[in-house]
């Protein structure tokens, strides 16, 4: 499998820093998985109109996605997964319903985030799609179809949804954030550490139902995000996720961040679900948490280093602290960023895979103001090699040490 890589550009070009930046494309296709690097506002070109409104902004990228699935033999009806940030939660009902304008009679999973800033300062939010071309004239099958107006009073909104996707080699589930499934309750109604496991256990509940409904299970999940709005909510959703997940060992990414779709909202998860097909995932460097973590919060779960499904590659949110769970770089976001990289290098390598095979990295800060040192850094280690690409600002990470962590998406070429 010959990975294509399509409109190449530098981040400093687009994002407007005054630096070289990193080589990256707009779109990575691996076989029949479409990446993209996140669409905003920005024409092809890298141009914004100047006050260019949200709901401007959004069909700027609805125009930019369906150019560039249609370069790479795809179109829009081939989505599955669409993963916004929004810059303002106020934005919200107009980038949305121009998404699903776009989108009329092509529902897809979605996850909805408020980031603390995006790449640049006048991007109103970032959406990351996910495509996969279909096997077959029928197209992929589709679970739980509802519209996003109907789903909690959020009746500003007209945008077509569903819960669940299974293409012929993989699962996209809508991000859980502890609802019942069919929309009647908000779980864990108030703003406490034992609101957010709350949420935290229905979620999962509901994720190991929806799965169940598509043919897969947890031992098939071969990676999670973990979205908390307070650091101290941590050790009690950790808990809640280690009792559900601990026999499968996904690899993880957990960030905190400035709010989700609704306000009653503490926890969200997405999971990466590869199928097994028989043949199950290996997971690498498996380790229980408090061997990783020594600031004295008791996880109580067990995760891996990498995953690598068939010719896919996953692997944890690489940040500062070396494989053996010691932090460099205190204070100094290139000096992570070397590490994150240096450790990314080295689990491709034990999973068979190399840092060629690279089709998206998205990166979280904590601050901006990193961006120009930490991409340079980034640039040192990949070279041309140039994934997709993508940029969040967050409000925080597993530790208030850590400045940055670093996600890639791989799939071995050989």
């Amino acid at each position: 499998m010959k990975i294509e890589r399509q409109r190449p550009f530098n981040t400093g070009e687009r994002y407007g820093a005054g630096t070289e930046g990193l080589r990256a494309s707009m779109t990575v296709k691996a076989g029949d998985r479409i990446f993209l690097s996140g669409l905003s506002g920005l024409d092809l070109d890298h141009r914004m109109p100047e006050g260019a409104g949200a709901a401007a902004q959004a069909e700027q990228a609805m125009e930019n996605v369906t150019t560039l699935l249609a370069e790479v033999g795809s179109s829009i009806n081939h989505l599955c997964q669409t993963h916004t940030w929004m810059g303002d939660f106020a934005d919200r009902p107009d980038v949305y319903n121009v998404v699903g304008r776009h989108l009329a009679g092509v529902p897809t999973v979605a996850t909805g985030l408020v980031a603390r800033a995006l790449a640049r300062p006048d991007l109103k939010f970032n959406v990351d799609f996910q495509a996969v071309i279909p096997a077959g004239p029928d197209g992929h099958e589709k679970f739980h179809l509802f519209d996003t107006g109907n789903w909690f009073g959020q009746n500003r909104i007209a945008r077509p949804s569903c819960k669940i996707i299974r293409t012929a080699d993989e699962v996209f589930l809508r991000g859980q954030a502890g609802t019942a499934l069919d929309g009647s309750k908000q779980y864990g109604p108030g703003f406490t550490p034992a609101d957010a496991a709350e949420q935290a256990d229905i979620s999962i509940v509901n994720a190991k139902t929806l799965l169940a409904d598509a043919g897969a299970d947890f031992n098939d999940v071969a990676k999670i995000h973990v979205y908390i709005r307070d650091r101290a909510y941590r050790e009690a959703v950790y808990q809640v996720i280690g009792k559900h997940l601990r026999d499968a060992a996904p690899c993880s990414t957990g960030l905190i961040v400035r709010g989700f779709a609704r306000l009653p909202i503490l926890f969200e998860i997405d999971m990466a679900v590869p199928l097994t097909k028989g043949t199950p995932h290996q997971r690498l460097r498996v380790f229980e948490t408090q061997d990783v973590y020594p600031d004295g919060q008791r996880l109580d779960c067990r995760f891996a280093m990498a995953c690598r499904a068939g010719k896919r590659v996953f692997l944890r949110g690489q940040t500062g602290t070396t494989l053996d769970g010691n932090m460099v770089g205190l204070g100094d976001p290139a000096a992570q960023a070397d590490q994150a990289m240096r450790n990314v290098a080295q689990l491709l390598d034990e999973a068979g895979a190399s840092l060629d095979d690279t089709c998206k990295l998205t990166l979280y800060l904590i601050d901006r103001e990193f961006r120009d040192d930490v991409e340079a850094v980034i640039a040192r280690h990949l070279g041309d090699i140039a994934p997709c690409y993508t940029l969040v600002v967050v409000d925080g990470l597993a530790n208030p040490a850590m400045l940055l962590e670093i996600d890639v998406d791989a799939v071995i070429q050989r």
